[in-house]
């Protein structure tokens, strides 16, 4: 545990201790109104004394008043704790959140967590808990009023203790149902929402709303289940409370008939056992907020250990780029049982080398660039930058000098320079624009309606595609990093575009950066140094590029020869035959064509 998490634990025990001291005050104080009508009935009226009268009215007036105050206290430690709760974990939350296994769904469930333990302890179902201690307390003076109230109310407490068990064994079943149901339709409208464009092009808005009624449907069908159990109990615990109000009203006056306790009794103890049974009745009305709570505290704390389990990784010396693949293999997240989508790949990358990846749709292209960063966990094998095992580097030192431009480029809410600057707060407006000079997009940013201070996102400017790849170049490029990691990004470029990360690469170049290039366009592929070719999650070809189109030319060839010489009847090889990969190099082959002319 480290200090910041001893100091926060230490306030939270010290906000929950204040509340058990307020908590205390606050029921000896709500002894006044018992106290006020004994005093009434069995002092006031018998001597018909308005100086009595007045002298005990102004007590409880005082005393009612700071009831007032120590209550009203009461709640905004509460509402403190609850914010201290979240301004010590929401940080890691939200990291827990971009980590999670459902991270590119959009979905941040930790922070949803976070939301209703929050709601909870400020709300005023946590104060019944509370509460509760003092029930044996209020329960006990009724002996001393008369011993038959005492057993009536505690008779009457421990059948509302049995309806609260009742209610935490009926609703266990349907929270889980209907917490499940809740976010499984929550899940699929993150996901229609972010394919909006694509469902209202194709016409099936209809559709994508019935699909998604029909998750909502059995949402708010176990919901109702969960609230007809939790409504039922509640009521039957109100209406019992209040009968045995009632019961002591109805009992006490035949007490005062058999002249065992006076008419000002008779009041007093109503009150009293109403309020010792108020604390129960309120938890299991509020039992529904409190499961949800505890629940959502049990998924964060998990969430909690396991991101506090790692111990601070030692500062590593700034890398100079030099990259090692050793026997990588990578599953599907969640997926342990499926097939690797990565099979022992090994490579070796000088630093300043530029290694182009090839392969078809579904090779592992995109995954092994995942990988390289850190955006997916490795099962076996290791990567190394200069050496170091990533996953020894501490990955905010490792990632400032990483720059990363992903198959779908995600830029934040916040400005073009926010974006560019990686959100640092300590950014210096010389390097914002020469990171954008560098990406060849400066130019374009000026073009924009408030240049740099231009707001993306949501609820500002919308960028097309090709400006949104281009200013996440910026954003790959800023801070001078030593390891360039551009997972397609020339997919949506235009000419303009192409030239722009063309002079990019090739100043990168230059900077002796290390540059993983995933790309089929030939005037790229051009530049590297090097090619890699994956099919099926295995490396099928990596080296010096001219000595992989060279073999690949060969493979070609020969693929043909033994297709002609197989059946005289085809004048082409199937491409399924092909020991090669599909794309736009010379060196790739397809129906009917020259495996030697370049297709550029």
């Amino acid at each position: 545990m480290t200090g910041y998490d001893r100091r926060f634990g230490l306030d939270l025990a010290s906000g929950f201790i204040a509340l058990i001291v307020f908590s205390f005050v606050i029921n000896i104080l709500l002894l006044i109104q018992p106290i006020y009508l004994l005093q009434i009935y069995d002092r006031v009226l018998s001597s018909a004394s308005v100086e009595t009268l007045a002298f005990i009215s102004v007590i409880a007036v005082a005393a009612l008043v700071l009831l007032g105050a120590v209550d009203a206290i009461r709640s905004m430690i509460c509402g403190r704790i609850a914010a201290r709760l979240e301004a010590g974990t929401g940080a890691r939350a939200l990291i827990g959140a971009m980590r999670g296994p459902r991270a590119s769904l959009g979905d941040v469930q930790p922070l949803r967590d976070l939301a209703t333990v929050r709601g909870f302890i400020s709300g005023r179902a946590l104060l019944a808990y509370f509460d509760l201690p003092f029930v044996p307390f209020f329960i006990g003076i009724l002996y001393f009023i008369h011993p038959h109230l005492f057993w009536l109310t505690l008779g009457g407490a421990t059948v509302l203790a049995l309806l609260a068990w009742a209610n935490q064994h009926a609703m266990q079943r349907p929270v889980g149902e209907a917490g499940e149901q809740a976010m499984a339709a929550m899940l699929a409208a993150q996901s229609f929402a972010r394919g909006a464009e694509s469902i209202a092009a194709m016409g099936m808005v209809g559709n994508v709303v019935g699909a998604w009624g029909g998750q909502e449907a059995r949402s708010l069908d176990a919901q109702d289940r969960l609230n007809r159990i939790n409504a039922i109990y509640a009521g039957v615990s109100r209406t019992l409370r209040i009968g045995l109000q009632i019961a002591i009203l109805g009992y006490g006056g035949y007490l005062v008939l058999a002249g065992e306790m006076t008419a000002g009794m008779i009041f007093a103890s109503s009150l009293i056992s109403g309020r010792g049974l108020q604390p129960i009745d309120q938890v299991i009305a509020g039992w529904k907020p409190a499961v949800d709570a505890r629940k959502a505290w049990g998924r964060l704390s998990v969430l909690l250990a396991l991101l506090g389990t790692k111990p601070a990784a030692t500062d590593l010396p700034d890398p100079v780029g030099r990259l090692s693949l050793e026997n990588v293999v990578v599953f599907p997240p969640n997926a342990p049982n499926a097939d690797p989508l990565l099979k022992r790949i090994s490579a070796e990358i000088p630093a300043g080398d530029c290694v182009v990846v090839v392969g078809p749709s579904g090779a592992g292209k995109s995954t092994l660039m995942r990988a390289i960063v850190g955006g997916l966990e490795i099962r076996s094998g290791a990567i190394r930058v200069d050496g170091a095992d990533i996953r020894n580097w501490d990955r905010e030192n490792l990632g400032r000098h990483v720059g990363y431009l992903a198959q779908d480029v995600e830029l934040l809410p916040g400005t073009i320079a926010q974006n560019i600057a990686r959100f640092d707060p300590d950014a210096h407006d010389e390097a914002i624009i020469d990171a954008a000079r560098k990406a060849e997009v400066h130019d374009l940013i000026q073009r924009l309606p408030k240049g740099y201070d231009t707001i993306i996102g949501p609820a500002g400017q919308q960028l097309s595609g090709g400006q949104r790849q281009r200013v996440g170049l910026a954003r790959a490029f800023y801070g001078s990093p030593k390891l360039l990691v551009l997972d397609e990004p020339n997919a949506n470029l235009d000419t303009e575009g192409e030239m722009a990360l063309d002079k990019a690469l090739a100043s990168a170049r230059e900077a002796k950066v290390t540059v993983l290039l995933v790309t089929q366009r030939r005037p790229i592929a051009e530049r590297a140094d090097k090619i890699m070719i994956l099919r099926d999650g295995a490396v099928q070809d990596f080296g010096p590029r001219q000595e992989v189109f060279a073999r690949q030319v060969q493979k070609a060839k020969a693929a043909q020869e033994a297709a002609r010489a197989a059946s005289n009847d085809r004048a082409e090889a199937s491409p399924a035959s092909f020991p090669v990969v599909t794309g736009r190099f010379p060196a790739v082959v397809t129906g009917g064509r020259n495996p030697e002319a370049a297709d550029s």
